[in-house]
């Protein structure tokens, strides 16, 4: 049974996996939720001008989001699709309208639906509109390597509270997801190293890099106010924080697990030029933890 896909100047929309895959090379380009919903949304209206307004409700559903929120997101597309920003022949912007994907480069191919077009093991969870302004890096359709399985005994597990054992596995879904993303890098050794220990009683975190890289604390400390605000958060919620972090010059891969007695979340993030302004980048950090924290199902007192 096949399945219909919409493809974007040669780039083909996979709805699973939030990513594009390019229909000849096929090269993956992973994106943001609400980057994917607004290059959807645009596909299905190809042809039609929508107002900031109409494609602010369709993609965001009236969420509160920054003034640049859009624009950053149809300038990621642009970069993405491989689109000239100046040109705009893929994306066009309408002068005091809004934006419209011409028709010409949008198509509908039919995939088997039992496929998966690319993937990528890591958590897939809306990114911050107002802080995206890029896709992620491409990467090649992949099946992570097997994780460890701990033997332990029946009854020891048994005791160990369903949310917890889940809020486990999924750690170790998400570390086999950054060693998949992170041992893309050729001819490099991956480590992984603890920053700042102990700074703060209910945060872990561990920064992503090749070995040839500077591992000091200088980078998570941009948003260490950010952090002290959390893990006051944390305390009183009797929650634990992991972060694992990689940076570049223009980008940063942010991701981090929330686990307590009754539940888990988890959020993965990349930022692009979050040098730029520090004040930003620490609120969106703590806003958006915030906002994982309040989603969270919080415990019964006995």
């Amino acid at each position: 049974m096949n399945k219909s896909h919409y493809s974007v100047n040669g780039w083909l929309l996979d709805r699973n996996t939030s990513a594009i895959v390019h229909l000849r090379s096929g090269e993956t380009k992973r994106l943001g939720e609400y980057q994917f919903k607004l290059l959807a949304c645009l596909a299905q209206h190809a042809g039609q001008p929508l107002s900031r307004n109409e494609l602010t409700a369709l993609v965001w559903h009236r969420r509160v989001i920054g003034d640049n929120s859009l624009s950053n997101a149809i300038h990621a597309l642009r970069v993405a699709l491989e689109d000239d920003g100046k040109q705009q022949r893929v994306i066009k912007t309408i002068p005091k309208k809004g934006y419209l994907l011409e028709a010409e480069f949008c198509a509908i191919v039919d995939a088997p639906a039992e496929e998966s077009v690319g993937t990528q093991d890591s958590v897939s969870e809306p990114q911050p509109a107002a802080a995206t302004s890029a896709p992620l890096q491409p990467a090649e359709p992949h099946t992570p390597a097997s994780l460890p399985v701990i033997h332990k005994a029946k009854a020891r597990w048994q005791a160990i509270p369903r949310r917890v054992l889940a809020a486990i596995i999924v750690g170790l879904l998400l570390l086999g997801g950054v060693w998949y993303h992170v041992s893309r890098v050729a001819d490099s050794d991956i480590v992984f190293k603890e920053q700042v220990k102990n700074r703060w009683s209910n945060i872990r975190v561990f920064r992503i890099a090749v070995a040839s890289d500077d591992l000091n604390d200088e980078e998570i400390l941009k948003i260490k106010a950010a952090l002290e605000k959390v893990n006051q958060r944390l305390i009183v919620q009797d929650t634990g924080m992991t972060i694992y972090y990689r940076t570049t010059e223009q980008m940063l891969n942010y991701t981090f697990t929330l686990a307590s007695a009754c539940d888990n979340r988890q959020l993965a993030m990349t930022l692009y030029h979050w040098r730029v302004d520090g004040k930003k980048l620490t609120d969106l950090i703590y806003r958006e933890t915030e906002r994982k924290l309040n989603e969270m199902v919080p415990c019964k007192k006995p």
